[in-house]
């Protein structure tokens, strides 16, 4: 079953003709592709914890592995972050929502085979830059250390992946747009438009002085808070209601959000205290702070949707997980807002805050995504990658930085 809305739809022109894919058959053709991505990204969450959890310690022994150069902090931290993100964060994000978009669109998944090609591509170019990043060939752009022979592997692999997700999309079988889709197409041509900018503008053809760091602050913004958040708003509008057994209160609030993050969420990401010229923070204050219509957007459709249905809270543990995925979302999103204003950021700048804000947004989509994967080995596996993403990694950081 689709959730849907009394209050709105969008009807999709012409959409792909045929019957109906029974939700087995559909499950049956994406069990393949979908399931490699989750396991390459359950390997790479366990390379990211060790990495994560090493760079804490030397905190506290800064001799521990001292006599190694690849284990430096200078070289740890920003493989970890980078095995998390693109190891195991964009790979997760990429499996659901191929799934979703077959599931929503009622027909079988294009071209499984290219998919898997795609995934194992990916996993190469993740493992030779975060191999460079060891051996110290970084470029030193936050997100983006792994040297620039990586990028043109992750970007031929996204589009193995994309064009058949494209192209199930394109002869879905379901008339009509759930919300949900539009977060996931638009995620679809996010992530190449931003990642292919960013590295034209910092590591081929390389700007001049501030604009690089304005390039990055776009980047990371872009990546966390649209490419994985509009998956994690897709996965959390179509779980929530679909485990509530309630349809979403309102499209025309869901789309007002998605046309608001679209517009104003990517520009944001520049503290008031960057040595740029004075216009950009200030710009970038006033697109973070109009993010606040969204949220509540998004806040009032989740309450309305998720009104009457306390008692099935109590039994269900994947609504258990969504729901903590929707508070984690908006809290993150109502702490960048007050971030922004140079009073706060001036006392939080140089703490863990920021972090530990983007923590939220991860724990977003690694707890909302794939609740219930139709098959009982995806939805176990991932399950298993959602409490490892909290139990192990979180914890480990929590512990080790919170006493620093």
């Amino acid at each position: 079953m689709i959730a849907t809305s009394s209050s709105a739809h969008t009807v999709s022109p012409e959409p792909g003709s045929g019957p109906v894919a029974p939700p087995a058959d559909i499950d049956a053709s994406c069990r393949v592709p979908v399931m490699v991505l989750l396991a390459c990204a359950a390997v790479w969450l366990v390379v990211a914890s060790v990495f994560g959890l090493i760079a804490s310690l030397k905190f506290h022994a800064p001799n521990l592995l001292a006599d190694c150069p690849w284990l430096t902090y200078g070289r740890v931290q920003p493989a970890q972050m980078n095995a998390l993100i693109y190891g195991f964060a964009a790979q997760a994000a990429l499996g659901i929502a191929l799934w979703m978009i077959a599931r929503l669109g009622r027909t079988l998944l294009v071209q499984p085979g290219y998919i898997v090609v795609g995934a194992l591509l990916w996993n190469v170019g993740v493992k030779l830059g975060v191999f460079g990043i060891l051996i110290g060939d970084t470029t030193g752009y936050e997100w983006l250390e792994m040297p620039g022979y990586a990028s043109p592997i992750l970007f031929a692999a996204y589009a193995i992946i994309g064009i058949p997700a494209l192209l199930t999309f394109h002869h879905r079988r379901e008339p009509m747009l759930y919300v949900s889709q539009w977060f996931l197409l638009a995620a679809l041509f996010w992530f190449p438009w931003i990642y292919s900018t960013a590295n034209l503008l910092l590591i081929f053809f390389p700007v001049r002085g501030v604009l690089q760091a304005v390039v990055d602050w776009w980047y990371v913004n872009n990546l966390s808070q649209i490419w994985l958040g509009f998956i994690g708003l897709a996965a959390i509008f179509y779980f929530l209601p679909k485990l509530t057994a309630r349809p979403l209160y309102s499209n025309y609030l869901a789309i007002l959000a998605f046309w608001a993050l679209a517009l104003s969420g990517g520009w944001g990401g520049i503290h008031s205290g960057a040595p740029v010229p004075a216009w950009m923070p200030s710009l970038s204050t006033v697109f973070t702070v109009l993010t606040a219509i969204p949220l509540i957007a998004i806040t009032i459709n989740l309450n309305r949707t998720f009104t009457g249905a306390m008692a099935k809270l109590k039994k269900s543990l994947p609504l258990k997980f969504v729901v903590f995925g929707a508070v984690a979302y908006l809290l993150a999103g109502a702490l960048a807002i007050v971030s922004a204003f140079p009073q706060f950021s001036q006392i939080t700048h140089f703490t863990l805050f920021t972090p530990a804000r983007t923590q939220l947004f991860r724990r977003c989509s690694s707890k909302t995504n794939g609740r219930r994967l139709g098959s009982p080995a995806l939805t176990s596996l991932w399950r298993r990658l959602a409490s490892c993403s909290t139990s192990v990694h979180f914890p480990s950081e929590a512990f080790c930085k919170g006493w620093r």
